[in-house]
């Protein structure tokens, strides 16, 4: 009887602490039953170790991965996108003419530099024998193997300095390129040839290149300068139409269109003085080479 007087005790005490509590909150009423259906379905479970292992309810919807890898994707590609821009000779970075600006030539002189860099370069491959160089040798291409995307560069491969002459050593960073380096310079319609092996270095390739004519390397030089300077003068009267479209506009006045081709003029001709300096160079230079 005893066990049995303390359990109605007990029933009785949980009763009246839920009357109180009912009393004193009458707010939480309703929310009983919901309380009870949240831990009937709890997202938790009980182990008989007495630790908890979380457990997904069926109502939770994680996140689309796909949209996650798309917006990784996004901005991978932005920062590709972004890591090729740093040469700041993309379109996005030229700088347009502004009629609130008309004396700003910034757009010319960024214009002007990119033909400088394009000419000089062309100038010094020939400065360098023309088309037999290292850069023209390290572009040969190499496959490695039957797959044609298994396809590089020489200069990936192998170092190329000149032996003097009409010489050039190709060195092969492994001895597995070698023979594939071997038919790409065979393959080659530039140079036809079969490289010799160095009996010291296995790895050491050399062919012999036939120069060009110290005469036609100077007439090259000429005319690369020639097309340099027509280019100049394509960009400065680009922007002189765009002032005539101002003036049309009423965005300058006549007497800013005289005196901004006047500035232009004095550009123009500052930019021909430096063009006639690189190509007398360039020629003394190769002629030079040519009488060694």
């Amino acid at each position: 009887m005893r066990p049995l007087q303390a359990g109605n005790r007990m029933l009785r005490s949980s009763a009246l602490r839920a009357q109180v509590l009912s009393r004193a909150t009458p707010s939480l009423g309703p929310l009983i039953p919901t309380l009870q259906a949240a831990i009937i379905n709890s997202t938790a479970t009980i182990t008989p170790a007495g630790n908890f292992i979380a457990v997904r309810s069926f109502s939770y919807t994680t996140p689309c991965a796909k949209k996650k890898d798309k917006a990784s994707k996004d901005s991978s590609s932005k920062a590709s996108s972004s890591s090729n821009n740093d040469s700041g000779d993309t379109p996005s970075d030229h700088k347009k003419p502004d009629p609130s600006a008309p004396y700003d030539f910034t757009d010319v002189t960024q214009a002007l530099d990119r033909l400088e860099k394009r000419y000089l370069d062309e100038l010094k491959k020939l400065r360098s024998g023309g088309r037999f160089n290292a850069d023209s040798i390290g572009a040969i291409p190499v496959q490695l193997s039957k797959n044609p995307a298994d396809t590089y560069p020489l200069r990936e491969l192998a170092t190329i300095a000149p032996l003097g002459g009409r010489r050039w050593s190709i060195l092969a960073f492994e001895e597995s390129s070698v023979k594939p380096i071997i038919s790409a310079v065979l393959r080659a319609p530039e140079y036809n040839q079969q490289p010799q092996r160095s009996e010291e270095n296995p790895l050491e390739l050399t062919i012999t290149v036939e120069l060009e004519k110290a005469d036609d390397l100077a007439k090259r030089a000429k005319e690369v300068c020639q097309r340099w300077r027509d280019r100049v003068r394509e960009e400065v009267h680009k922007r002189l139409e765009v002032h005539k479209k101002w003036l049309k506009g009423k965005l300058i006045v006549q007497d800013d269109e005289k005196k901004l081709k006047e500035k232009l003029q004095k550009l123009q001709d500052e930019r021909m003085k430096g063009i006639q300096n690189k190509e007398k160079e360039a020629v003394q230079q190769i002629m030079a080479r040519g009488s060694q």
